[in-house]
């Protein structure tokens, strides 16, 4: 079953969405939209009736984000008072105890079946640390297991999982967040002479789907993102 990223036109792009139950990772630098993306699709699909939950990790707290979200048409109270969509920030504890700790906690989200969760920042979990040890990060191997079972957890519930990373160029390539992810976007700007910012997004890869190449223009606005219109052939 596909599931709609609620990007206007990024569904084209992607033929038609995303699998449910899949892990997307929408990568780019500080300041290229991986948050509105998120805010977007997650206050459209609880609009629709999906059950979402955006998690916030050492980052902005839940009711900033909330208010940033009022700025924008897409905005609606509604699912937040009923629940549909759910704001949760990582407790520093949780994270401060590792990698077991911060599993269990992402296991238990998991368990309730949520249509689509927000993990924002990701990147923030590879420098996670043993739960049973102290003064050492998680050695490579440990860290893709600690990834591994978190991806499979919430695909086991068929959750749509989507993750964002502050990451650029090669780093995108290289990070374990795109290597087990099933779709990969990168947001970025292209290299322009004056000062007219044009920003893009890029389908790095999309497992067992196809996708339109390339790099397709992404304008923001009150209305969220939308990128370039594209007509299927």
């Amino acid at each position: 079953m596909l599931s709609p990223t609620y990007i206007p036109n990024l569904d084209a792009i992607l033929h038609g969405g995303l699998m449910q139950g899949s892990s997307m990772l929408i990568a780019g630098p500080t300041g290229s939209g991986r948050t509105l993306t998120c805010l977007q699709s997650l206050f459209t699909a609880a609009k629709a009736g999906e059950k979402c939950i955006y998690i916030t990790v050492l980052s902005e707290p839940p009711d900033k984000l909330v208010r940033i979200s009022q700025n924008y048409s897409f905005f609606d109270d509604e699912p937040l008072k009923c629940g549909k969509l759910k704001f949760l920030e990582l407790d520093r504890e949780i994270l401060a105890k590792g990698d077991y700790a911060t599993l269990k906690y992402f296991h238990t989200l998991a368990h309730d079946n949520p249509n689509r969760v927000v993990i924002d920042p990701a990147t923030v979990l590879l420098c996670i640390s043993p739960s049973f040890e102290d003064g050492r990060e998680l050695l490579p191997l440990e860290k893709r297991s600690f990834f591994v079972n978190l991806l499979r957890a919430f695909a086991a519930s068929d959750t749509l999982l989507m993750m964002t990373g502050d990451l650029t160029g090669g780093e995108i390539n290289t990070s374990i967040l795109s290597h087990l992810s099933d779709a990969v976007i990168e947001l970025g700007s292209h290299d322009q002479k004056d000062n007219d910012e044009r920003r893009y997004v890029k389908i790095i890869k999309s497992r067992g789907r196809d996708f339109v190449a390339g790099k397709h223009d992404l304008k923001i606005s009150l209305d969220g993102f939308t990128t370039t219109s594209y007509d299927p052939p």
